[in-house]
């Protein structure tokens, strides 16, 4: 609360430094003027982008295509573009308290990838002329994508992203894991507007791709509040620092004025698709309805608000359940099947629920500058979101007498985690011109909060005083963040085209936070006055199972609340040799006050060998500062595995965290930062303006990633017994597992990008196709046993320990749970009133291998998903829609391995996915401009 309060007076302080020397800053500096016009009518262009080349002044042109732009005294290369025409650009000569004049005409064109980004540079360039890879997103794109949340509509449209809707992950059905060129969920950076956005107070620790990792919830952000998404391919530790070794992904809010947009989308699943004839027709319905709302702050400034509500129902692609061993003292097919028939129940009443999971959200964004002089403004951005989300677990089978309270639930119980959401940030700061330097100066914070509640569940050793809903406890994460961010043109007198010296500094803090649930979500029989004694037991004599079935709740000995601080510093030099030629070079120093500092470096290239056609590449080193969250993380939890037969076997798990003393007992040593180096090599070629080609190729290694461990399970074994020891102060809680934290893995990544656009008139409309396409292949290369656990285990087998640090299905998460071949190919044609999209994505095949045994892996083949868009245009600002994602209906292989399958209820894997599972997702929209 201090740092805040420090940070937020520090803005206040600046602000007012700005603002008194706006006056001094306006005679020092001069200024360009001038209108941007349409060549073929001579119609003047609103929201035409305005450049200074070399520095990171830019500005948008008013409805009258006027513009004013601060510039410092020299001469100056300035460009105008805008989305349909070709560039521009003038050199002027700008004098102290001096206005130039600099007049453009753009020629129309249909391609549209001459935007300017954020990302890729400290100085404004597009994203064809940056030294590292960027894809531009747009407003377009993302209105005509029958996916309702931002994790899913860029999977659809960034061959080089992935996410899915996982199933029965506890959290991780609520926060999608998503990877950006095969990597994890925590090793790309996501900005909003430039600054940098906080993580999830989630870390995914069950059965899902993305296990060990806690990332960003994109799905936080409304898409009405979005004019744009960059995608940085490239590592960029050295410009953003930590977690931006595959990328960086910035959000760009949008900043339209004077007019209200209304979108309403409605739609539904065509339901399961097996052998079984399971559910009903259709499931998954949903609606989103989305408001975006903008108006003008004196002559440069805006205020845009957006609003969006989003209900999605829960699918289920679960087959009955098979085996026989429902009812107690019942163990054979007839006998089952009879007593079904007497309670009037079938064996889907006792399978799960295999799909996404419901939610219901609320969301609202807004984005503001106003103007503080001709050459400062303040800006400010930020948003709250509401999730209220619902997931299944196993079914609890009245046969399971540890685990269920016959007289709450005779015939079992299906328990669900329902999760609430909340998502807070917000960034104020001024930017402008000083004394030549374009200085930019920012604090955001942001923090997300998720509240487990259990519901239709008991806790089976309370017996009939277990209550059946359950507060599970609370994890919070805070971010407060301050930037400082300057860029100075420096005077090169014909040397160069352009030389820009940039550099800024970061303060960081973070704050994590685990709250224990109510007492009966985790403890052992009823407490009060003799807490541990008072249980039900089985008819064996043992406890029955303690805590809240599906998600034992924190407990007292979990909670925490834990802060680190960072600072950093960076500074760089970004040159235009010449026209043809660019040089970006770079360091950033920064230190944390949990692990210690770290320095990254980058230099990244363009050069254009022919006119249109350039190589570009770079090289650099990143790192990944371990979370907060995989630092003090702790808990027990229930997690299941397969064993004969498929039945579920119960494993009570302890997630220790990194600074426990069972932790140390096991030979783990403190949680260091991942290392990589990142290589890139391109080739971009633009033989006419209506046609584009890229292709990147890409190396990254990583040292030390982190991992949550495998589990490290009691037993007779040499390791198992150890194991035993160790946990011996748990055996009352029926921990029999642990896990932990550790820099366990080094992995190599290779890849290649490849994209193709191409725009045209045709038929009197224009015809806009693209293509792209990402391969890449990660590999573990070696786990790393620390030399306190080899000591541990000197009784043990190594190769064992080193398989329980990373057994088969985890290692098989790093490098085969996501498609290592994904491409795309998009056809967009407008004419008049009319529109129509269609799309093509293939996903290459994925592979499940099984922690123990080959004999259960499976292989699920490469599919093609069609998408179709049509729209129509009426009067008075109103377009209709209709489309459909997946529109043939197409879902992953089954599963064919029996073990996998268990007791019948997996069609589909739920460990590894290409696409998820919904199948067929059918829209109507409706959209007015007011």
């Amino acid at each position: 609360m201090r740092c805040q309060l420090v940070l937020s007076l520090s803005a206040c302080v600046a602000l007012l430094d700005v603002t008194r020397s706006t006056r001094l800053a306006a005679q020092q500096t001069g200024m360009v003027s001038g209108t941007v016009l349409a060549v073929e009518a001579g119609a003047p262009l609103a929201g035409a982008s305005v450049v200074l080349v070399g520095t990171a002044r830019t500005v948008l042109t008013n409805a009258q295509g006027q513009y004013r732009l601060s510039a410092p005294p020299g001469t100056h290369t300035v460009r105008a573009r805008l989305i349909g025409y070709e560039a521009a650009e003038q050199r002027v000569t700008v004098a102290a308290g001096q206005t130039a004049t600099a007049d453009f005409k753009l020629a129309a064109t249909p391609l549209s990838l001459n935007e300017v980004v954020v990302v890729g540079a400290r100085t404004s360039r597009t994203a064809v002329e940056t030294p590292v890879p960027v894809d531009v997103i747009s407003t377009q794109e993302i209105a005509d994508n029958g996916q309702t949340e931002v994790n899913q509509i860029l999977a659809t449209l960034a061959p080089s992203f992935n996410a899915s809707h996982q199933t029965i992950g506890d959290g991780s059905d609520h926060i999608n894991p998503a990877s950006l060129r095969g990597l994890g969920p925590d090793q790309v950076l996501v900005l909003v507007n430039g600054k940098r956005r906080h993580s999830s107070a989630l870390v995914h620790v069950n059965g899902t791709f993305g296990r060990g990792t806690v990332g960003v919830d994109l799905n936080a952000i409304p898409a009405a509040a979005i004019e744009r998404i960059e995608v940085l391919r490239d590592g960029a530790a050295a410009q953003y620092g930590s977690d931006a070794i595959a990328g960086v992904i910035n959000v760009v809010l949008k900043q339209q004025a004077e007019h209200l947009d209304l979108t309403t989308t409605a739609g539904t699943t065509a339901g399961g698709k097996s052998v079984w004839d399971i559910g009903s027709a259709h499931d998954g319905d949903q609606i989103r309805s989305e408001v975006d709302y903008g108006f003008k702050v004196g002559d440069r400034g805006f205020f845009n608000v957006a609003g969006e509500y989003l209900n999605r129902d829960a699918t289920s692609r679960a087959a009955p359940y098979s085996n026989n061993d429902i009812f107690p003292g019942v163990t054979t097919q007839a006998g089952t099947d009879s007593a079904l028939r007497v309670n009037g129940l079938t064996r889907q009443d006792f399978t799960i629920r295999l799909g996404q999971a419901a939610a219901t959200e609320g969301m609202a964004f807004y984005n503001t500058v106003v103007p503080l002089s001709e050459n400062a403004e303040f800006y400010s951005f930020g948003g709250l979101s509401h999730r209220n989300g619902v997931a299944a677990g196993f079914y609890r089978l009245p046969s399971q007498e540890a685990r269920v309270v016959p007289q709450l639930y005779p015939f079992g119980f299906l328990p669900e985690i329902r999760t609430n959401l909340d998502d807070a940030s917000a960034s104020a700061g001024v930017r402008g011109g000083l004394n030549g330097w374009d200085v930019d100066f920012s604090v955001t914070h942001g923090t997300n909060a998720l509240h487990y509640f259990v519901e239709h569940s008991n806790n089976a050793s309370m017996g009939t005083a277990s209550p059946t809903t359950f507060d599970a406890g609370r994890l919070v994460f805070g971010q407060t963040v301050g930037n400082l961010d300057v860029v100075r043109p420096l005077d090169i007198r014909g040397a160069l085209r352009s030389l820009s010296f940039v550099a800024g500094g970061e303060f960081r803090r973070e704050e994590y936070r685990i709250d224990a649930g109510d007492e009966a979500s985790w403890q052992l029989g009823n407490g009060g006055s003799r807490p541990g004694i008072d249980f039900d037991t089985t008819s064996a004599g043992k406890p029955k199972e303690s805590g809240a079935q599906v998600f034992p709740g924190f407990q007292p000995s979990n909670v925490l609340d834990r802060s680190r601080n960072s600072v950093s510093v960076y500074a760089g030099l970004e040159s235009q040799v010449s026209q043809r030629f660019l040089v970006d070079v770079g360091g950033r120093l920064e230190s944390y006050s949990d692990f210690g500092r770290t320095f990254n470096w980058k230099v990244a290239s363009r050069f254009e060998v022919a006119p249109r056609v350039a190589v570009r590449g770079a090289a650099s080193t990143g790192f990944r500062a371990p979370s907060l969250a995989q630092a003090w993380f702790n808990s027990v939890s229930n997690q299941f595995i397969i064993g004969a037969g498929g039945a579920l076997i119960l494993n009570r798990v302890l997630t220790s965290n990194n600074e426990s003393g069972v932790t140390r007992a096991f030979g783990v040593p403190a949680l260091r930062e991942e290392t990589s180096r990142n290589y890139s090599l391109g080739l971009t070629v633009q033989p006419t303006p209506n046609w584009s080609f890229t292709a990147d190729a890409y190396r990254i290694t990583i040292d030390g990633r982190i991992v949550i461990s495998s589990q490290f399970r009691a037993g007779t074994d040499p390791v198992g017994t150890v194991v035993a020891r160790i946990l011996t102060p748990f055996q009352r809680l029926g921990v029999n597992a642990a896990q932990f934290f550790t820099n366990a893995v080094d992995t190599r990544t290779l890849g290649l990008d490849l994209v193709a656009t191409h725009s045209r008139t045709l038929a009197g409309g224009t015809l806009t196709l693209s293509g792209s396409a990402n391969f890449t292949k990660t590999e573990v290369q070696r786990v790393n046993i620390p030399q306190a656990m080899a000591d541990t285990f000197t009784s043990g087998n190594l190769a064992a320990v080193s398989n329980l640090l990373l057994n088969r299905e985890d290692r098989n998460r790093l490098e085969d749970a996501l498609p290592r071949q994904k491409g795309s190919v998009t056809a967009r044609y407008a004419r008049g009133r009319l529109s129509g999209l269609a799309r093509a994505t293939y996903y290459g095949p994925v592979s499940f291998h099984e922690m123990s045994s080959p004999n259960n892996d499976e292989t699920f083949g490469a599919k093609t998903l069609f998408d179709l868009d049509l729209g129509y245009q009426l009067s008075g600002g109103v377009r209709l829609a209709v489309g459909g994602s997946n529109i043939f209906n197409t879902f992953p292989d089954q599963q064919t391995k029996a073990f996998n399958i268990s007791g019948g209820r997996f069609i589909y894997s739920r460990r590894v996915t290409q696409f998820g599972m919904n199948g067929g997702f059918y829209y109507a929209r409706v959209a007015v401009t007011l």
